[in-house]
């Protein structure tokens, strides 16, 4: 577990360098000086140039993730393995432009009434799709090269970092609104490049093929995960990013901005899962392929007990401020209270539940994992038709809390029948206990002025988690980490 600690710890430090950047981005000059249009458009251009990307990968993600363990030799160049990652890349990314010229008029003509911004910005999906691909492939490859953290400083920290600049030019009138636009789609997709850029100075990029690795029984189990990975990997995306489609073309592109900026604070709740699960999942490829179920199960225990602490402490620590947080947003925001509550709870639960998705992903059976995926994304669709009609952005939320539920307890019976892993005992219910004490406790403190509040009310659910947590010994890990900290304070 060491590994994952120490990447887990590196890449929570980034992210939550990005979290900071993020708010004052997302929750101050986004919502005060941008239209609910415009961060509307840039969500729906994010949302879609992922799904496009995801298609556009045929799947080798997924191969990579599972595969490459086999193909892993730095002095041979990794057997060739880039030079085939990016032959199917430049295909799949050729089949995404004839897709989307066909697609085209239909996303103009769908979005002329409710949302004229995107159809005008249309074309920026082509370079934001292509560089999302490069992105995800190589941030994926050096993740099994046991670097976690580099893809999360780029996502996390740098992308967001640039995008304040660019805000912050447009806030001060040194850029219009469409610059700012081109420069948002430019600064995504700058990752892509750098990523790229970093493993060419690591040495890590080969174009030098090597088909000849490639045995038929090898070549014939890549065909076999790419045809899987391309439906597992874009129902995944589907489910993520179906709500704002579904919102925009309901509800306009305005409502999709609102949406968006709840989702943000919804989203605080899972951003340390990201790097533990990165490194997790390469830890568990490997144990799969030694045959370690036992080092696997304690991974599984070890990850749901621990991100539940970290996302319990984050859940509680933004809804005990929410109101708050709307006074921030003004109000146009009003209704995103509920979209916070709802979406922060679907993502405890998501990382209460581990790295469930690691194990059967790099299991035998992760095939099964597709069956989960169409059953995830039927009722994601069905609950947002009915719900959005209903009850509008907060209806989507609970359709997306739902789904991840659903899903994760798809998962959780599905390892407790076919390893007999159960990862849940007493100390998840104490856990429990803590985070609801303490959001009830700092819930007693009378309201005041909106900065004194929002830090007398987090200092105490602070000081009340902390003290609990550490008191009642819930966490091995926390436990290790707070024994290796008195030492050092000691020997100072």
């Amino acid at each position: 577990m060491g590994i994952i600690i120490k990447q887990s710890i590196k890449g929570s430090i980034w992210s939550y360098l990005g979290v900071g950047i993020g708010f004052i981005t997302t929750a101050y000059l986004f919502p005060n000086y941008l239209t609910t249009d415009t961060i509307g458009l840039f969500s729906l251009l994010l949302a879609w140039s992922v799904l496009f990307a995801q298609l556009s990968s045929l799947g080798f993600q997924g191969i990579t993730g599972r595969l490459f363990p086999w193909f892993r030799n730095k002095e041979n160049n990794h057997n060739g393995y880039l030079f085939i990652a990016f032959a199917v890349m430049f295909l799949g990314f050729s089949l995404f432009l004839i897709l989307f010229w066909f697609m085209n008029s239909w996303l103009v003509e769908s979005n002329l009434e409710k949302s004229k911004l995107f159809a005008d910005y249309l074309y920026l999906l082509i370079p934001l799709t292509f560089f999302t691909l490069l992105f995800t492939q190589l941030d994926v490859f050096n993740k099994l090269l046991y670097d976690a953290v580099f893809g999360t400083f780029l996502q996390e920290f740098l992308q967001r970092l640039l995008i304040l600049l660019a805000t912050l030019l447009f806030v001060f009138r040194f850029i219009n609104i469409h610059q700012l636009i081109l420069a948002y789609a430019a600064l995504v997709s700058t990752k892509g490049v750098i990523i790229f850029v970093y493993l060419l100075i690591k040495k890590e990029i080969s174009f030098r093929p090597q088909l000849q690795f490639v045995k038929p029984t090898l070549r014939k189990e890549m065909i076999s995960v790419g045809l899987f990975s391309i439906l597992t990997g874009l129902g995944s995306n589907i489910v993520f990013n179906i709500d704002k489609i579904l919102i925009n073309q309901m509800l306009g592109l305005s409502q999709t901005g609102v949406y968006t900026i709840a989702f943000f604070f919804g989203t605080l709740v899972i951003i340390p899962s990201r790097t533990l699960l990165r490194i997790s999942g390469t830890l568990i490829a490997d144990a799969f392929k030694r045959k370690d179920l036992g080092y696997i199960a304690d991974i599984y225990r070890r990850s749901c007990l621990n991100q539940f602490i970290i996302g319990a402490f984050l859940f509680g620590g933004i809804w005990i401020n929410i109101d708050n947080i709307l006074v921030i947003l003004g109000p146009d925001y009003e209704g995103a209270k509920w979209v916070v509550f709802f979406i922060g709870l679907g993502y405890l639960v998501d990382m209460m539940t581990g790295a469930n998705a690691q194990i059967i992903a790099f299991s035998k059976h992760y095939r099964v994992a597709l069956y989960f995926i169409l059953i995830l994304i039927i009722l994601v669709v069905a609950t947002m038709f009915i719900l959005v009609p209903l009850w509008g952005i907060t209806g989507a939320a609970i359709a997306i809390a739902a789904s991840i539920t659903a899903n994760n307890f798809m998962r959780f019976l599905f390892l407790k029948l076919k390893y007999n892993m159960q990862p849940f005992d007493r100390k998840i219910l104490v856990a429990g206990f803590v985070f609801v004490f303490s959001v009830l406790v700092s819930n007693l403190i009378p309201q005041v002025q909106l900065l004194p509040d929002i830090f007398l009310r987090s200092t105490l659910f602070t000081i009340i988690f902390a003290a609990l947590t550490v008191g009642l010994k819930i966490s091995e890990d926390v436990e290790q980490m707070k024994i290796k900290w008195i030492n050092k304070l000691l020997k100072n």
